[in-house]
């Protein structure tokens, strides 16, 4: 039997890495090439984080959740798998709270007074970001998971 503390960890890197590169993905769709990129109009890189918030912390939250509630289905960790709607409404609401960290976000950016970033600088920052997210928002959506099992 899998040691829940060491799956928690486990889903956690996972996510971290998936999270960066959903981020990295998004970022060459939405800003492509563009050097520099604004922070703000016209293309809206302080902006960008609460999409990017939501989404990314809604994926970082669901899967490994799924993955959680699989292997106490297998009997590989301990417990009852939780219902699947549990799952997605914490989920939701782990994202709707990240949506809250996005807001600090870009508040944080209009204080800077920063108006543009270089490509690369830009690229960094959003990944950096979309890797925080995974290792906030992962543990607690997994933990739940476990103790509700």
């Amino acid at each position: 039997m899998t040691d829940p503390a060491a799956h928690v960890r486990k889903q956690t890197l996972i996510s971290i890495v998936i999270t960066m590169a959903i981020s990295a993905g998004f970022f060459l769709a939405v800003f492509g090439t563009t050097d520099p990129i604004a922070v703000w109009a016209p293309d809206n890189l302080a902006l960008d984080f609460l999409p990017q918030s939501g989404a990314a912390s809604f994926m970082a939250a669901l899967m490994p959740a799924l993955q959680t509630r699989a292997a106490i289905a297998k009997g590989t960790l301990p417990g009852t798998p939780p219902s699947v709607r549990s799952i997605v409404v914490r989920a939701v609401l782990l994202a709707l709270l990240a949506l809250g960290l996005g807001g600090v976000v870009i508040f944080a950016l209009k204080l800077s007074g920063v108006v543009s970033f270089a490509w690369g600088p830009a690229f960094a920052i959003k990944v950096a970001y979309g890797a925080l997210l995974g290792l906030i928002i992962t543990p607690p959506a997994v933990r739940a998971v476990l103790k509700q099992g």
